[in-house]
């Protein structure tokens, strides 16, 4: 799928609004950033306490005065423990593993604090969590769908909490101030006859000497040049075995962008998988031939932004999810 474009002027404005009104991630929530609305349920119990202590000074009916009351002295103390349940908690979100187009964004979401807090709703995109707070510590596991390749912001974190009764909604909202990178969708495309090959092998070893030729030596392994200076054939000695060594070619692949993006990345993880060393061509890029992880998060990142360097909002990943699904449902 193709890079989609920006959000319109209203979801820019409502992005920097919510940013402003939340606290950065890893912060403790405090008053100033907790929002607090009775829910449907809570409106039910004013009503209920107004009636009742209408009713009471109406019959002087000491027992209707008592009831309401002891409800209105109830949605007191409810809203209270529902303001401690969230207050001082602090929320951490990790990356959990690599993430490539069309699949999912998996995250580790870590929320400290008080010794004990109940019932706490994370949501985050279209993901929602439950989540507990037991000896100061709780966490979830969270995945968002991700359709576009590229560097993104996240949206903000909506904590919420109805706990204990329900008479009230308090939320507040986090900054994860963290880009997450989403590689291309890995796909291996059948190369058509008599098309230039992907990968170019290169001989790869640690050199140790010379020794006299024997029958059956790989060609590539004769040093033609001592044979042309001296006439003695001989043939080259590594220390440890020649691992396989290849270039991944842009110029190479078939198909548009995406596709040939697609692909080198699919040779990466073959080549990851295979334990060889690799290098990557890309039009006005060239990283060399190493190995390793650090190796391995270059050559994704540069797969990634090729193209564009921008770190992009969520709510572009988000559009071209829900295009996606309407997509799919319009084939079914």
């Amino acid at each position: 799928m193709t890079r989609a474009a920006s959000v319109g002027p209203w979801g820019r404005l409502k992005a920097r609004m919510l940013r402003r009104m939340s606290i950065a991630g890893g912060e403790a929530l405090h008053h100033a950033r907790l929002m607090i609305l009775p829910t449907p349920f809570g409106l039910f119990w004013a009503v209920l306490v107004c009636m009742l202590l209408l009713l009471g000074i109406n019959y002087e009916n000491s027992l209707a005065h008592a009831l309401a009351f002891w409800l209105f002295s109830l949605a007191v103390i409810s809203i209270f423990r529902s303001w401690r349940n969230l207050a001082g908690v602090r929320v951490q979100l990790i990356a959990d593993g690599e993430a490539y187009a069309g699949g999912e964004l998996r995250l580790l979401v870590r929320l400290s604090g008080r010794a004990r807090a109940r019932a706490i709703d994370v949501r985050l995109g279209n993901s929602r969590q439950r989540l507990e707070i037991h000896a100061g510590e709780g966490s979830a596991p969270m995945g968002l769908p991700v359709a576009l390749r590229g560097q993104f912001t996240l949206p903000p974190l909506t904590l919420e909490s109805r706990w204990p009764l329900g008479l009230v909604r308090l939320w507040s909202w986090v900054a994860i101030e963290m880009p997450v990178m989403i590689h291309p969708c890995p796909q291996m495309p059948a190369a058509p006859q008599g098309s230039r090959n992907t990968l170019e092998q290169v001989e790869q070893g640690d050199f140790a000497g010379l020794r006299r030729y024997v029958a059956g030596d790989p060609p590539a392994h004769v040093a033609w040049k001592h044979w042309g200076r001296s006439g003695e054939l001989v043939t080259k000695r590594f220390e440890t075995p020649a691992r396989p060594s290849l270039w991944l070619d842009y110029e190479a692949c078939h198909g548009d962008m995406e596709q040939r993006l697609g692909e080198l990345t699919a040779r990466v993880l073959a080549a990851e998988k295979s334990q060889a060393t690799y290098g990557l061509r890309l039009p006005g890029q060239t990283l060399a031939i190493a190995s390793g992880g650090a190796h391995r998060r270059r050559v994704l990142e540069a797969l990634a932004l090729f193209g564009g360097e921008t770190v992009l909002p969520w709510e572009v990943q988000q559009q071209a999810v829900a295009s996606r699904e309407l997509a799919g449902r319009a084939k079914t």
